[in-house]
């Protein structure tokens, strides 16, 4: 099996259907994989890395029909996007926001 282009993936939004394929063939990506926009269906999230900054200074903004806003944590945006875990969109929002979050 070829190696896969992670630069190709890094295009593909992040979703639940990425989510699950990556998950089934057992690939864990690299960060430079991850696309800075999660498309939830009936909302999007995208992240915002300030230049010269790491996870500190991260923004994350939610877009919805009602309008957009802008959050520091990523915990707000999870109850503003009303994503529950144990839910296939809340589990992969939160694996999209593990790329972001620092490491312990």
């Amino acid at each position: 099996m070829a190696e896969p282009s992670w630069k190709q993936l890094s295009l593909i939004p992040e979703s639940v259907l990425k989510s699950t394929v990556l998950k089934a063939c057992g690939i864990e990506p690299p960060v430079s994989a991850i696309c800075r926009f999660f498309d939830g269906g009936l909302f999007r999230v995208f992240a915002t890395l300030p230049p010269g900054t790491h996870a500190e200074g991260i923004r994350f903004t939610l877009y919805q029909e009602t309008g957009s806003r802008s959050f520091d944590d990523y915990k707000d945006v999870l109850r503003a996007a009303k994503a529950a875990s144990g839910t296939p969109t809340g589990d992969a929002l939160r694996n999209f926001f593990h790329y972001y979050l620092p490491k312990q």
